[in-house]
C-alpha cells in the first residue's frame, strides 16, 4: 500500500471515531448506525452487541434528553491490509441528564474514563467501517468501584 492510500485509509478510521462520538452525542442514530457494518460488534463494557439490530437496541436504550459529550483522544490507527484496520483511543463522556432541554447542564466530573479497541472494515462499496467497537473502562468513579466490588461479593450462579 503507497503512502498516500495508506494516509487516506488512516484519516477515514479517524473520522469514523469522531462521528461516532458527534452521532451519539447528537442523538443521530440513523447516521450513527451507518457506521457499523452488516455483522459489527458493540462490546459496551462486557456487554456485546452482535449486529445492527443489537446495535440499535442499545442506541435506543440510551437516557433520553441528556447532555454528553464525548471527548475523544490519543487516537491511533494501524491499516493491517488494505480492507483491515486496527486502532485504540481513550473517552471521557461528560453527561447531564434531562438537560436537553433547557442547557446548560451542570458539569460534574466524569465517572469514567474508558478506551476503546477498534476493527475497522473496508465495504468496498461504503468504504471503512466498524466491524467491532469495545469499550473498556480504564478508571471509575467511586460509585461504580463500589457497585464493582459489590457485584464480585455476589455468589455467582
Amino acid at each position: 500500500m503507497d503512502l498516500l492510500t495508506r494516509i487516506a485509509a488512516e484519516r477515514d478510521c479517524e473520522r469514523l471515531v469522531n462521528d461516532y462520538a458527534n452521532r451519539l452525542d447528537n442523538y443521530e442514530h440513523e447516521g450513527f448506525m451507518a457506521l457499523f457494518a452488516e455483522h459489527a460488534v458493540l462490546a459496551m463494557l462486557g456487554t456485546e452487541h452482535a449486529g445492527a439490530a443489537a446495535i440499535r437496541r442499545w442506541l435506543e436504550g440510551r437516557e433520553k434528553g441528556m447532555i454528553c459529550r464525548h471527548l475523544v483522544t490519543n487516537l491511533v490507527i494501524k491499516i493491517e491490509r488494505p480492507d483491515h484496520a486496527t486502532g485504540t483511543c481513550y473517552t471521557l463522556a461528560f453527561s447531564a441528564g434531562q438537560a436537553l432541554k433547557s442547557p446548560p447542564g451542570a458539569l460534574t466530573m466524569p465517572s469514567f474514563l474508558v478506551h476503546y479497541r477498534d476493527s475497522f472494515a473496508r465495504d468496498a462499496e461504503r468504504g471503512w467501517l466498524f466491524a467491532r467497537r469495545e469499550v473498556v473502562a480504564d478508571l471509575v468513579g467511586p460509585e461504580q468501584m463500589r457497585a464493582l466490588y459489590l457485584a464480585t461479593l455476589s455468589p455467582r450462579a
